[in-house]
């Protein structure tokens, strides 16, 4: 489940930034995403388009992406259509009710509607959940306007104590695969707004999504808030198919992070008698699994460290002809966190990434490196090709192992062609290879071989 933070609208007059530029809008749509709709299509089990009920990572990533983008691309275009020039004291009243109206989207309509940002939390705990056969239902589908909790539900109890059984570093995944959806959905709107030198303001959606993330990490820690709101849900939830598939996703997470062979159904029973007794509270936890869920919400700091994060996307490097931007990132994962510093380069038509990951388990740490090629343009005559590869290499824990001091190889290595067969239309084809490890908007934890065919449109 997903707390709401109520974004206060009085911060809007200090941070809001006139921007001049005409803004530029990059969707992307994945149509086949393969091996995973497979999954999808036997879990839902109502033949091949069913799996589009149950999108994967990429998929929900892409849509919400689009959505996002569309929003603030239309809102910029509206207000710079408006002949508006009042002043109140040094405030400009046209700067000031374009962010209050960009807070306010992001706030509910961007939040509450399908394919919106509360929607893409909730298909990154599902897409795990599919990979294992594990069906679902996505509450965010039925517009629950203002509602402080929303639910991923219809799921059995038989399906979790199958899922738990068979793969325990899945299941610790899935409840933090919502946050998991947030960070990425930030990582690619700061992403296309270096490259492309989007002039569109994505900083508001930016400083909610990730102050509503720190929010949650520290509710999940406080029994207050915590052990009270158990209770009032298994009251009202009576039916299994009723009941969320976790409760507080961060005490579920490190719950089963400590203690992955324990069978789903020692739980207990369901205070009504019905069920599995599936919502942890606080009490659950030992000392020791409570302070570490504690010292998340000081390593989850990392997160607001970037210029981006400010609405500076772009960095002039003296008068070299670079451009460039970092940010550190900060995930829960399957066998513990990833703290990775990311480096952003650009000079013509060479854009890069680079980034230094940290995996930690309980108490060792994994080192790897990433470096991905953005957009690299290839002429064949008149026809362009954009060539996008990307590598990762180093260490994660053996088998995702929170307490194991082994470490094993991880490797990635992908690559995507965007074909313009027009100005603005480019299909394209993108593959990714890997060994077992965890990786961000990654289903897959076992070694894999995934494949897309997509859509982008560029304007």
């Amino acid at each position: 489940m997903f707390k709401k933070l109520i974004f206060l609208f009085l911060f809007v007059p200090f941070l809001a930034v006139a921007q001049d530029n005409e803004p530029a809008l990059k969707l992307d749509l994945p149509l086949l995403d393969l091996p995973y709709q497979r999954d999808a299509m036997n879990t839902v089990g109502h033949g091949f388009f069913s799996s589009y009920a149950n999108p994967s990572m990429a998929q929900s990533l892409a849509v919400s992406t689009d959505i996002v983008s569309l929003f603030h691309f239309g809102v910029k275009a509206l207000f710079d259509s408006w002949d508006l020039n009042v002043s109140i004291g040094e405030m400009d009243l046209k700067s000031y009710l374009y962010d209050l109206g960009l807070v306010f989207g992001c706030t509910y309509l961007l939040f509450y509607i399908p394919g919106g940002e509360g929607w893409l939390h909730e298909e990154f705990h599902r897409a795990v959940m599919t990979r294992h056969r594990v069906n679902s239902f996505n509450d965010m589908n039925t517009f629950p306007i203002g509602a402080e909790l929303v639910s991923v539900n219809s799921i059995t109890d038989e399906d979790l104590m199958r899922f738990k059984a068979e793969s325990p570093a899945d299941f610790v995944r899935m409840h933090a695969a919502g946050m998991e959806g947030d960070l990425v959905l930030l990582d690619n709107l700061r992403r296309n707004s270096f490259f492309y030198d989007q002039q569109l303001r994505f900083f508001w959606l930016d400083i909610l999504v990730t102050i509503n993330s720190h929010m949650y990490i520290i509710a999940s820690g406080d029994p207050k808030q915590v052990n009270s709101s158990v209770d009032d849900m298994n009251k009202k939830e009576t039916t299994v198919l009723s009941r969320d598939f976790t409760g507080f996703d961060m005490i579920g997470w490190v719950y089963d992070l400590f203690r992955p062979d324990e069978p789903y159904s020692d739980r207990g029973v369901h205070p009504s008698g019905i069920g599995i007794n599936r919502y942890r509270k606080t009490t659950d936890l030992t000392d020791e699994e409570l302070s570490y869920l504690h010292a998340q919400r000081y390593w989850f700091i990392f997160n607001y460290v970037s210029p981006m994060f400010f609405n500076v996307n772009r960095i002039a490097l003296g008068g070299t002809g670079f451009y460039g931007n970092f940010a550190f990132r900060h995930f829960l994962t399957s066998f513990g966190t990833d703290l990775s510093f990311n480096l952003f380069l650009n000079k013509d038509k060479f854009n890069f990434i680079a980034a230094y990951h940290s995996y930690q388990n309980y108490e060792h740490y994994f080192p790897a490196l990433e470096v991905e090629m953005i957009d690299f343009p290839i002429f064949i005559k008149n026809f362009c090709v954009y060539f996008s590869p990307r590598t990762s290499l180093g260490l994660q824990p053996k088998d995702q192992g929170f307490f194991t001091s082994e470490s094993e190889f991880f490797g990635l290595i992908g690559s995507r062609l965007d074909f313009q067969v027009t100005k603005n239309l480019l299909p394209y084809f993108e593959f990714v290879a890997k060994t077992d490890g965890w990786v961000a908007g990654n289903e897959f934890l076992e070694k894999n071989l995934s494949y897309r065919l997509g859509i982008s449109a560029r304007f």
